[in-house]
């Protein structure tokens, strides 16, 4: 089985590029020992694809499930009832440039489905990979030390209904008796199920992100077949959390799919390298051979998108965060993020080298 070592690249670059500067940037990532493009785009260009296969790269795409940063949050002015509602009964805050969505809303749900299967049936990729497949939580700010643990959502009306019809758990008539108000009323609902049914909460929304996956995954099969490559991006957490805090439980979810990539972006959470070698144990001990870590290359792209990706990365801390990965048992290799950061000083060279001569 070939190591995959990927270039996360943002559509914004590679829609700008011209044939030239795509030859340029394809060839210069396969000298750093790239093989595979990965991406997130709702629309694709089939003749970078076409050009990406014929210098022999592999092009993944993907897509956002539960976030629409891409649209400036468009469908929660278009429909609010999809803004998560935490267990203050309050409106999820917009967190730079994050909100999230509500996973609940099926009609939603089968359109991003819908969405994944027309562009894998369009474009000839190798490899499709959902992104933000999970419930709402901006981790990049708030899984770093010293951080308390992320409010729980979402509470509206609509998966309050869906969790008493899928548990078969009633909220108390008392809890809405006398005149409370909107927030104050989801508070006193949240309250209760988190004290007295915490368990089922946390069991009902991992039900809702794993039964996204297998409909989605299964619509790309009946697309492709097994020739397409089918993952997701997780969070960088040990394996309770992750299913409490983001609904992703990876004994669930991995039978489902051929890859799962941590994000393990050291820098953004304020982590030292060798804590990525401590998540991807985790991974690979839950799914091993399924693993493909995300790996940050560098901070500077965050601010310059207005973003805080976390303090400087120097070439050598990049360079002992490969080394470790690669190290791992069990991983099927690696994603830089970004790819473009590879063209930085060193940093492309650095990859080659701890990778070895053979792509």
């Amino acid at each position: 089985m070939q190591r995959i070592v990927g270039a996360f690249i943002f559509p914004e670059v590679w829609q700008a590029w011209t044939e030239g500067e795509a030859v340029h940037a394809f060839e210069s990532l396969l000298r750093f020992g790239v093989n595979s493009i990965f991406t997130e785009s709702e629309t694709y260009r089939d003749d970078l694809i076409v050009l990406a296969h014929r210098l022999g790269l592999r092009w993944f795409g993907g897509i956002a499930c539960f976030s629409d940063h891409a649209h400036q949050h468009r469908i929660l002015r278009d429909r609010p009832e999809m803004w998560p509602i935490d267990e203050t009964g309050a409106r999820r805050p917009q967190m730079e440039w994050y909100v999230g969505l509500t996973p609940t809303f099926e009609d939603y749900n089968a359109s991003r489905i819908g969405l994944a299967e027309r562009i894998v049936r369009n474009h000839d990729l190798d490899g499709f990979m959902f992104d933000f497949i999970r419930w709402p939580i901006h981790w990049e700010l708030e899984l770093r030390p010293g951080m308390a643990e992320p409010r729980q959502c979402s509470f509206d009306p609509h998966t309050l209904a869906r969790f008493q019809e899928e548990t078969g758990i009633r909220l108390p008539e008392s809890l809405g008796e006398g005149d409370q108000g909107e927030q104050r009323l989801a508070a006193s609902r949240a309250a209760w199920i988190l004290t007295h049914h915490a368990q089922a909460w946390y069991d009902f929304r991992c039900g809702i992100i794993t039964r996204f996956c297998q409909q989605a995954v299964g619509a790309l099969r009946s697309a492709r077949g097994n020739e397409l490559t089918v993952g997701f991006y997780a969070l960088p957490l040990p394996m309770e959390p992750l299913a409490r805090i983001a609904g992703q439980r990876l004994s669930d979810l991995a039978p489902l799919v051929d890859l799962i990539a941590p994000m393990v972006y050291h820098a953004i959470v304020h982590r030292r390298a060798r804590w990525v070698g401590d998540i991807l144990q985790a991974f690979a001990s839950t799914c091993p051979g399924k693993v493909l870590p995300v790996v940050q290359v560098d901070s500077a792209e965050g601010a310059e998108a207005g973003a805080d990706w976390g303090p400087p990365i120097p070439v050598s801390e990049w360079e002992e965060v490969v080394r470790i990965t690669v190290a791992q048992p069990g991983i099927r290799g690696l994603i830089a993020f970004t790819g473009t950061a590879l063209f930085r000083t060193g940093r492309g060279e650095r990859l080659r080298a701890v990778l070895g001569p053979t792509r």
